[in-house]
């Protein structure tokens, strides 16, 4: 009796872990970027981001870190350090203020932010709670954003 116990403890053992393995990266496009202010040597540029949970479970995001480009130069890292709770097939907006050092960055990319659209790629990863511990999942996307929409709807941390 004791082997039957034992299997099914591992079996069950095997079951959590599997679980803890199908969990998704959520799905962040950025929605909009908003320029809130330019000083000589530097701007303040606030990135609102839609985060959709792709799990059915909850989820809870302790933190999460980026890095953007447009048109296909860095632009700087962020992060988002207040924790988010996301609901199963949820989607929730998050505004992240990333500052610009002018000086490390080209004349072309400042050029960019006086357009009406731009080319936008963040990526980065999510640090979620799972269990007793911090998951990371690694997260990635492209998409053409219109600078002309308003970035400070939604959620401002």
């Amino acid at each position: 009796m004791p082997s039957l116990q034992r299997l099914l403890a591992l079996s069950l053992l095997a079951g959590a872990l599997g679980a803890c393995a199908s969990l998704k990266a959520p799905a962040v496009r950025v929605a909009s970027l908003h320029l809130d202010g330019v000083s000589v040597t530097g701007a303040r540029l606030d990135v609102a981001v839609d985060v959709r949970n792709v799990n059915p479970q909850d989820l809870r995001i302790e933190r999460f870190e980026y890095e953007l480009k447009l048109n296909g130069q860095t632009l700087g890292r962020g992060y988002q350090a207040d924790p988010l709770m996301l609901g199963g097939f949820k989607e929730d907006k998050v505004v992240s203020r990333l500052d610009i050092n002018l000086l490390k960055i080209p004349g072309a990319v400042q050029r960019v932010l006086d357009r009406d659209r731009v080319d936008a790629e963040i990526k980065g990863a999510f640090y979620v709670q799972d269990g007793g511990s911090l998951r990371k999942l690694k997260f990635g996307t492209r998409g053409n954003v219109d600078l002309r929409r308003d970035g400070g709807r939604g959620r401002r941390d």
